[in-house]
């Protein structure tokens, strides 16, 4: 969703007068707002997708939208998007260029002397509070009554790091057991994805997280959840006059639509041209690991550089030195120099982790980076800041911006699910906030279904740091499967699980490498295709150039038939496609002409990969 929005703003008109009740609108006219004392509800068309909820804060201990008579529109101006992306970051971290791109309306409302923001799309809505004063911000009020009867998709893991990563199995439950389901309680974190009694969808997130907590979602019964921060009561302190991030409420009649909606990336600001004035070092890419398959010569300098030869015979742009480099290596930063000169003969740059403990302190930061800017790395993956209470959210942002005066760029782990911070610090890469492979490691295998959730949960958000392909420890799916990863899960910084030596000498893997080698790691087009299903089957087809890539993985344990339908293809001429499949517990290849309709039979837990060209392949 990383994509840049050039608008032309009209100021429409100015409203002073104060009623009871107002009802906003974006410019379709297919989404509204009702507001009413310190509640709001929103339609799609005749369609109540959140039932009457409470609006307000706690500052300072005064409660703030209570006793609320009359609602004030102090000015409503139209947002119209002017179409074609200008922006100098634009496709270096775009996950997916055609996320779609709503005119949309801004309404500034005041509530006896609560000020707010909505902000209306034809597919969804958002709001946010100013702050009146300086202060300590004790709690949000912000509720979603969520409609009966809707199918509720939240991630779940049965321990406290459950809220600290937000590594949990994607999993679904109905929305009246929100408040029990969970053995750890009843507080959820973003996104909540639900599925509607008409099978439309809509999704409960944030955008724009600076300089305020993360949102987590507390379920309070009656289908209602309520805002709640890491914090808790004792609140943190905000500053008079500043916003607090969007509170954003997405609306899809299908998966497609869902997967496209473009509204967190345009809630973000746009980058500060003086920061990134120089985008030039922000370079997407395929990254090769040697941490998740370490074995005795973890980390040793010949064994690192055997992973770089590795990665330029995959034609692969980078490769990431984990955790251990600082402590194996007795000359650490000669010998980051030496393996960073090393890397750039053939081609690929080096990414470096540090633990961000050592971090948190300004002038240790800005020393660490120096020497990683000065000694050759061009990136560096920072972690375990599990929380997303204020004082970590602050860090990362200003991680960001010492990294942009570096010309570095940025991985976060340990961290929560983004909010479109790479709009605005384009040299944010990717972020964990995800259960990825290296729970394989941890004898947690992921399982195939957890996967199919993914593209229509999380991914929602933004990238996210999976490390897909772990082809040797790839628990309880195929390798096909591991495959499809690449291309359903969307991250400028794609780091590969598997040992890259293990797949260019081991002739299992030779059908695959040159897929590998052309691997896209941003996209032109990306459609749902039909017969997708969360959790259980997802199949999309991606662009890139006049390159088509169909990636499908079965999230079940039964055998699926998936029907493709190529009318994405928009060419006359003849398209063949490069088919890899599951067979016999290995990768089957073969080459098909692309006409009509096409089924393949997919294995349980298994996967299908095409590239599809024009002409022959």
């Amino acid at each position: 969703m990383a994509r840049f929005h050039v608008y032309m703003i009209c100021l429409l008109l100015l409203q002073v007068s104060a009623v009871a009740q107002s009802v906003l609108t974006d410019p379709s006219g297919n989404v509204s707002v009702s507001l009413s004392a310190n509640s709001y509800s929103v339609r799609v068309g005749q369609q109540l997708i959140v039932e009457p909820s409470v609006l307000g804060l706690q500052l300072g201990g005064i409660f703030l939208g209570e006793g609320v008579t009359g609602v004030k529109i102090l000015r409503q101006y139209d947002i119209k998007a002017a179409g074609g992306n200008k922006s100098a970051t634009a496709g270096k971290t775009g996950a997916n260029k055609n996320a779609v791109l709503n005119n949309s309306r801004v309404y500034e409302i005041n509530m006896k002397g609560l000020v707010m923001e909505f902000r209306l799309f034809k597919d969804g809505c958002a709001f946010r509070y100013k702050i009146p004063t300086t202060g300590t911000l004790q709690k949000e009020l912000t509720s979603f009554k969520i409609p009966a009867a809707s199918k509720v998709w939240f991630f779940e893991r049965n321990s406290d790091w459950k809220l600290k990563s937000y590594a949990g199995w994607w999993m679904h439950t109905s929305v009246d057991s929100l408040p029990v389901i969970s053995s750890s309680g009843p507080v959820q974190g973003k996104p909540l994805v639900m599925q509607l009694r008409d099978k439309s969808y809509m999704v409960i997130t944030e955008a724009a997280l600076y300089n305020y907590s993360g949102m987590r979602l507390e379920a309070k019964g009656n289908r209602t959840m309520q805002v709640n921060f890491t914090e808790g009561d004792k609140g943190f302190e905000v500053q008079g006059g500043q916003y607090t991030p969007w509170r954003v409420i997405l609306y899809a009649t299908d998966l497609n639509s869902l997967v496209n909606n473009g509204i967190i990336a345009a809630l973000n600001p746009a980058p500060d041209k003086m920061l990134f004035k120089d985008v030039s070092y922000i370079q997407p890419g395929k990254a090769v690991w040697s941490w998740i398959t370490r074995k005795e010569n973890f980390m040793q300098p010949e064994e690192e550089k055997r992973f770089i030869d590795a990665a330029a015979k995959l034609q692969f742009n980078y490769t990431l030195l984990d955790e251990g480099w600082e402590t194996i290596w007795p000359d650490k930063w000669q010998q980051l120099r030496d393996i960073c000169q090393y890397a750039a003969a053939r081609h690929v740059k080096v990414w470096v982790w540090k633990d961000s403990k050592w971090l948190r302190d300004p002038q240790q930061r800005d020393a660490f980076l120096d020497s990683v800017a000065m000694f050759g790395a061009a990136g560096v993956k920072t972690d375990f800041m599990n929380s997303e209470a204020k004082p970590l959210v602050d860090f990362e942002i200003g991680f960001l911006k010492a990294c942009a005066a570096r010309k570095l760029m940025v991985n976060f782990h340990g961290c929560h699910a983004p909010t479109g911070e790479s709009i605005t610090y384009p040299n944010e890469m990717t972020r964990e906030g995800i259960r990825g492979m290296e729970l394989n490691i941890m004898k947690e295998p992921i399982p195939a279904w957890h996967n199919a959730a993914l593209p229509f949960t999380r991914f929602l958000c933004g990238h996210g740091d999976y490390t897909p392909g772990f082809f040797s420890n790839k628990g309880p799916t195929t390798y096909t499967h591991q495959l499809a990863l690449f291309y359903l899960f969307n991250s400028p910084f794609q780091c590969m699980a598997e040992n890259p030596s293990t797949i260019i000498n081991d002739p299992l893997y030779a059908p695959i490498i040159p897929l590998l080698q052309v691997l896209p790691v941003t996209w032109d087009e990306t459609r749902v295709l039909p017969g997708s299903e969360i959790g259980e089957l997802a199949a999309f087809a991606k662009r890139k150039g006049k390159v088509w890539y169909v990636a499908v993985i079965n999230g079940t344990e039964q055998e699926k038939e998936f029907v493709l339908r190529a009318d994405f293809l928009s060419g006359k001429g003849n398209y063949e496609a490069l088919v890899i499949s599951d067979k016999d517990n290995k990768f089957m290849q073969e080459k098909v002409s692309i006409k009509g309709v096409k089924k393949f039979k997919l294995p349980p837990t298994g996967g299908l990969v095409m590239q599809i060209k024009m002409g022959s392949l």
